[in-house]
């Protein structure tokens, strides 16, 4: 960003913080709105059983899984931005993190890692693919497997391109979030990481993305064996038209 050196010192640590904060902001945003369900829950009894794959652990806590991931994006990047604005106003107690948060040097808050942009990038175009999702499917999309009355087959929209679309956005937004809390100088990798705590909380991050993974994988099968046990000749002949699962052309 060659444009700020035309600025003296404390305005180009002012331009970089916002920078940062809006990233942050935008991130957690982003990461709130792909995992926040468009439709109220369903009735247990409203789910699909008797399938592989439809009465799994990850169908029992998915909503739990969602919840505790926007929490756990707000809160690093809410320490994230008391870290930026204790450096930026000079307030120790803020930039030393109330004495558990930890110190970030100088250096790593005058630059926004790339990390952070790419990070920042993907759970933005995360979030407008959900969104996309979420409009295409209406009354239909729901965190859980399930057929509701008068239940039609999608085919378009995202859903023209790739069977599974909003998997895609899901792990665009973990992937995304993953790159924007863990960024140079960022609090997670500066701070947190350096506590038991914090790494007991980084460790568990990545157990329940990896769980969460995993989960979908074996979800997105059942979802398929339900529709085609639904629509049958409808759906196979979508199937047929549309091979690919997350992205046109290669998953």
């Amino acid at each position: 960003m060659h444009f700020v050196e035309a600025y003296t010192d404390d305005q180009q640590r002012l331009i970089f913080a916002g920078a940062k904060i809006l990233l942050l902001l935008l991130t957690a945003a982003s990461v709130h709105r792909s995992l926040s369900p468009p439709n109220p829950s369903v009735k247990s009894e409203e789910c699909c059983s008797g399938t592989a794959g439809t009465d799994t652990l990850f169908e029992r806590v998915v909503q739990s899984i969602t919840y505790c991931s926007k929490c756990m994006v707000w809160l690093g990047a809410v320490c994230d931005i008391a870290c930026i604005i204790g450096r930026l106003f000079l307030l120790p107690a803020w930039t030393n993190g109330f004495g558990w948060i930890g110190h970030v040097t100088e250096d790593a808050r005058e630059h926004i890692p790339t990390m952070m942009l790419i990070g920042a990038t993907l759970a933005t175009f995360a979030a407008g693919l959900r969104i996309w999702c979420f409009n295409a499917l209406g009354p239909f999309f729901t965190f859980e497997i399930t057929i509701r009355p008068k239940h039609r087959l999608i085919t378009h929209g995202p859903y023209a391109w790739v069977r599974h679309p909003s998997y895609t956005g899901v792990y665009l937004t973990l992937a995304g979030a993953t790159l924007v809390l863990a960024a140079p100088g960022s609090w997670t990798a500066a701070c947190a990481v350096r506590t038991i705590p914090g790494a007991l909380a980084v460790l568990f991050w990545a157990a329940k993305c990896t769980f969460a993974f995993r989960g979908m994988v074996v979800r997105l099968r059942a979802e398929d064996a339900v529709l085609r046990d639904t629509f049958g000749a409808q759906w196979e002949d979508y199937a047929a038209r549309v091979p690919n699962k997350f992205v046109p052309g290669l998953l």
